[in-house]
């Protein structure tokens, strides 16, 4: 990419001024008289990283700035962000709750063992969900602008339609490719009474993981520059071209670090309905050591999706950010739009292209 002014590279070389070479040597110029430089004409930017406005530097950012801005993003705006988390754990944590009841009540042993699962694809679809509305905080967050949940709200609420259609599309694009490739092997082993079939388990679900990575961005294009549903899938799967390994590393990681956390809240709520011999897998306990130990661990889930779930969609966002930054120079058109020192400002109503505008514009 050709260079811009006002963003030079570290370690560039400065031209000397004066005439070129000619083969004579010119008089020294007395220290003592020398006559400063003139100025470069027009502000300049140092070479470095480039400041922002908000919490969020406008460069690329590296792992650890990541997990540090989506870790700063919920504390600047931690109403927002666990008044959204919340609505979404309850509903979570409610439907869990009942299928743990109905496992405890008619359930078998074996599908009590799976009782975590179950509520997948709803939570894939809380996920979904969740990001797409706390990306417009992120937005405004880099262009230096507070946001109010009610803000928040208003702001995501004309795309909630396309919104929950992405979610439900994307939801089923990541169950039909696990569920093509898992099935047959579960139905071969149950079949043929051979356990050693479930080792091609692992790598039938890396087509899964594959689509998970490329389409992780589509809920932040779709509300960041008004994509619709397939459009928005596109253009994710666009971004990650070229980086699909450092967007996979950056999200396992984080993805563990996230799951290590939400263990630290649930891991007691865990210990205590053991003891209390309440879990769905328990044939032997009673209704109601049963409806404790469900209620016990309903709560503890509610505060660790309470705390990940903003968490989570911080950071799909800021990825979203970063590779834009990284491939379409977004840092410099965010820059001139907040008139940062070196970069001409951009007429108040014009919205930056792929942000989206703010109440009012």
């Amino acid at each position: 990419m050709s260079e811009t002014p006002g963003w030079t590279s570290p370690g560039s070389p400065e031209p000397a001024p004066g005439p070129s070479e000619s083969g004579h040597q010119a008089p020294p110029v007395p220290q003592t008289t020398a006559a400063p430089a003139p100025p470069h004409p027009g502000p300049a930017v140092p070479p470095g990283p480039t400041p922002g406005p908000g919490i969020i530097p406008l460069r690329p950012l590296g792992f650890g700035e990541l997990m540090d801005g989506a870790f700063a993003l919920v504390r600047r705006y931690w109403k927002t962000a666990f008044g959204l988390s919340l609505v979404l754990a309850c509903v979570l944590e409610l439907v869990q709750a009942g299928v743990s009841w109905w496992l405890h009540t008619s359930g078998t042993r074996t599908e009590a063992m799976f009782d975590g699962y179950y509520t997948l694809p709803l939570e894939m679809l809380a996920g979904v969900i969740s990001t797409g509305l706390l990306t417009p905080v992120i937005g405004n967050s880099l262009l230096g602008r507070d946001t109010t949940p009610s803000q928040a709200w208003a702001q995501a609420r004309p795309h909630l339609g396309r919104l929950t259609g992405l979610a439900l599309l994307q939801t089923a694009i990541l169950l039909g490719s696990l569920a093509v490739p898992l099935v047959p092997i579960f139905a071969l082993t149950g079949a043929t009474m051979q356990p050693a079939l479930l080792l091609l388990v692992p790598p039938a679900v890396l087509p899964a993981v594959f689509l998970w990575v490329k389409i992780s961005f589509a809920a932040p294009a779709l509300i960041l520059e008004r994509q619709s549903v397939v459009g928005a899938l596109k253009r994710s799967w666009h971004l990650v071209r070229g980086s699909w390994w450092r967007m996979f590393g950056t999200m396992l990681v984080f993805g563990i670090a996230v799951g290590l956390l939400a263990a630290v809240l649930t891991v007691p709520g865990a210990i205590i309905t053991l003891l209390i011999g309440g879990g769905p897998a328990d044939i032997y306990a009673t209704d109601g050591e049963a409806a404790l130990g469900i209620g016990v661990m309903a709560v503890c889930g509610v505060l660790a999706k309470t705390l990940t779930i903003p968490l989570t969609g911080n950071m799909l966002g800021l990825l979203y950010v970063d590779q834009r930054i990284r491939r379409e120079a977004l840092d410099l058109e965010l820059a001139r739009a907040v008139g940062l020192p070196g970069h001409h400002p951009t007429p108040a109503t014009a919205p930056v292209p792929g942000q989206y505008p703010p109440p009012g514009a």
